[in-house]
């Protein structure tokens, strides 16, 4: 939509059709455009409806296109050729999807028509074959049903054409095209075009006041910054506080609102689907086109300019050249500013209530990740079918599982054992079934094996980026310490972790395993100095256990050191407990924070407390809490 408005506003700006070069066709190209509007609108809603609903994103948009091409008559074939109807298919653009996509969607959950149940072959492969039969049905129901659809329309549109004659009065073809194109943008349609398609020619090409064509009464008094007046929903938008995600799009917007092109703030806000924004979205161009009628029909503002002044110019300078009087300027500035006011409170409860930016990204991811990992398995199929079999029947059990569950990232506080206060968090990932049943992050291991951990720990940066900022909204600010994948992390992992945390300084904590200094020691310590210049602060997990080396301590340019509860003596072991307090007060002399990990009983929290440890976490103290539950537990103990 937006390119197809801005190269028609460069073809008349700069006469581009007329100087040659066989450009004729950029006169008619925004003509051209939407006839095939139906169809772009098609694939696009198709694809992201077949992505949501979890379907092959390629299979589901080629079912879709052909029962829409087969069914509504927008392709259709005579004895000169094959056609294009674009007023046949117009209002199927959003039907067909839903219709198609949701119909796939419950038969492709149908074991008993999945041809192939076995993994012995590609998942590609076996995903195809499988949409065999769902396909067929799927078809079959699609071109039986749509022929009976069509023809309640057909009725419904006698119905309305004979409520609205060709004798209604200005007031009628003003309301209808008003309403009508303002709830078609509502559901996705961009609805002036769409309207001047359906509409008879006598309901879009009237004169609303003498020497005043309906053209110019909308793109001049009604339709301030584009449809929906959005001037007044831009400035409404730079007046909210903390609204990064709102003042964004309005100022991405305003360039192209200049020149009354709407769409990036009714699509990016959104507007679409946005039932906090259908109120002022249909009451500002009410208001705007009921006072501009009564001010003109009365005198006050008086039309001097009856030539073509196209849809694309500036507001005040339409108003300008309209009018040649201060007088429409003031009209335009007026109703601009009443916009505002419309949209504000609704601006506000959208903020207040709907998910937008980063918030929306990471819900996409939680229940995405299975998604991103099942794209790269059938890569990881080819590379070698008889070595890694066994390994691909794993890879299907993750992506399986979290395509039926959501990613989440629980917290696991941390407590100060002598005087039992919430000091900070760990950060860890969990499952979420759809039962409500939560798992630990098993899939890990065999997520490494295929080289996908970088899905997991995108996700785990993004959600903890999220939840920081909703503790800073509450004035909280919590340590948190989270652990990504070592060759994630030594691979460039650490700038998207600099990027991320880097606005919440000396807050976050890096957990790195002692394997990382072992693999590349110079490496490793060049990554930690980055990440301490951005004061995200460094430690090294499970301290104990593996390849421990306390040769290595005085070499380290960490923060913190987490003794493994391995270290962690049982009953009657004294001399366990001694090496417990003796590592611990080396670490601390050496000017380490010191965490003791896996306390889980009264005798363990004896040890850390003698050791001199002000920090621990473990079953004793809780499990890892969902977010809600850990905010509560830090504002009630702190």
């Amino acid at each position: 939509f937006i390119v197809a408005s801005v190269i028609t506003l460069l073809n008349q700006w700069f006469n581009i059709a007329d100087k040659g070069g066989n450009h004729n066709f950029l006169n008619s190209f925004n003509l051209l455009v939407w006839a095939l509007f139906p169809l772009i609108t098609l694939i696009s809603f198709s694809y992201y409806l077949s992505k949501n609903l979890k379907l092959h994103t390629i299979a589901g948009p080629v079912l879709v296109i052909t029962c829409f091409c087969a069914t509504t008559g927008y392709v259709y074939s005579d004895q000169t050729g094959i056609h294009i109807d674009n007023k046949a298919g117009v209002l199927y653009s959003i039907l067909m999807p839903i219709f198609c996509c949701y119909l796939l969607h419950i038969f492709s959950e149908i074991k008993a028509l999945k041809l192939v149940a076995i993994s012995s072959i590609s998942l590609f492969l076996r995903k195809h074959l499988n949409l065999i039969f769902p396909y067929l049905i799927v078809s079959s129901i699609t071109l039986l049903v749509i022929p009976y659809i069509s023809e309640f329309g057909r009725y419904l549109a006698h119905t309305f054409a004979a409520l609205f004659t060709e004798q209604a009065s200005t007031f009628d073809k003003l309301s209808l095209q008003m309403i009508s194109a303002h709830i078609l943008w509502f559901f996705g349609v961009h609805g002036d075009n769409t309207y001047h398609i359906l509409a008879p020619a006598s309901f879009t090409e009237y004169e609303v006041l003498a020497g005043l064509s309906s053209y110019h009464f909308f793109s001049v008094f009604v339709l301030l910054g584009g449809t929906g007046c959005l001037w007044g929903l831009i400035i409404a938008c730079c007046f909210l506080k903390e609204a990064e995600h709102e003042r964004s799009i309005a100022k991405i917007s305003a360039p192209l609102a200049v020149f009354n092109i709407s769409e990036v703030m009714i699509y990016a806000l959104p507007i679409v689907f946005n039932p906090y924004f259908l109120i002022p979205f249909l009451l500002s161009p009410i208001l705007n086109g009921f006072i501009s009628y009564q001010l003109i029909e009365h005198g006050y503002i008086v039309i001097s300019n009856s030539g073509e002044i196209p849809w694309f110019t500036p507001v005040i300078l339409s108003g300008w050249m309209i009018t040649h009087s201060i007088s429409g300027v003031l009209l335009q500035i007026a109703l601009i500013a009443l916009n505002v006011l419309v949209y504000y409170p609704f601006v506000l409860a959208n903020k207040r209530h709907n998910i937008t930016g980063k918030a929306l990204d990471m819900l996409i991811k939680r229940y995405g990740a299975g998604r991103r990992i099942e794209e790269h398995a059938e890569h990881a199929f080819a590379i070698s079918h008889s070595t890694q079999h066994i390994k691909q029947n794993s890879l299907k059990d993750v992506t399986d599982a979290l395509n039926k569950g959501a990613l989440a990232l629980y917290y696991q506080p941390k407590i100060d054992p002598h005087t039992q206060q919430v000091i900070g968090f760990e950060a860890l990932l969990r499952l979420i079934h759809k039962n409500g049943k939560v798992d630990g992050p098993w899939f890990l291991a065999i997520l490494e094996q295929h080289n996908l951990m970088h899905i997991i720990d995108t996700f785990v940066i993004d959600q903890l980026e999220v939840d920081l900022a909703h503790f800073a909204k509450l004035d909280l600010h919590p340590n948190i310490s989270f652990n990504i994948s070592p060759q994630n992390l030594l691979a460039g992992g650490y700038k998207r972790i600099i990027n991320a945390f880097s606005r919440f300084p000396d807050q976050v904590e890096v957990e790195i395993l002692e394997s990382s200094y072992i693999e590349d020691f110079d490496a490793t310590i060049a990554m930690v100095d980055k990440l301490n210049s951005h004061k995200i602060n460094c430690a090294m997990d499970d301290f104990g256990t593996g390849y421990s080396c306390l040769s290595v301590l005085s070499k380290l340019n960490i923060n913190t050191i987490k003794l493994d509860r391995s270290l962690l003596p049982e009953v009657g072991n004294s001399k366990a407990a001694l090496l417990y307090q003796q590592l611990a007060s080396i670490c601390a002399q050496l000017g380490f924070e010191i965490v003791a990990e896996g306390v889980e009983s009264e005798l363990h929290e004896e040890v850390v407390k003698k050791a001199q440890i002000h920090s621990a976490q473990g079953f004793l103290y809780n499990k890892a809490l969902p977010f809600e539950t850990a905010l509560s537990q830090l504002t009630s103990k702190t």
